[in-house]
């Protein structure tokens, strides 16, 4: 009795290739792209400034 052994079909394996060549090929591009915006900062970050000084340094506190 030969034993038949379950093998997932080509197009599995040509689909996880795909996946993972365009996975490669976005995460190449942001390399190239390189940073964004390097200003940005996470909402509630420290930076060591008060938040009455940062508006005084930046020109953005519009007299408030």
């Amino acid at each position: 009795m030969a034993s038949s052994r379950w093998a997932p079909p080509r197009q599995f394996f040509g689909f996880v290739a795909l996946l993972a060549l365009l996975f490669f090929w976005a995460y190449y591009v942001g390399v190239l792209a390189g940073v964004v915006a390097p200003g940005l900062h996470p909402a509630g970050a420290e930076t060591g400034v008060e938040q009455g000084e940062r508006r005084e340094l930046d020109g953005h506190g519009h007299g408030m």
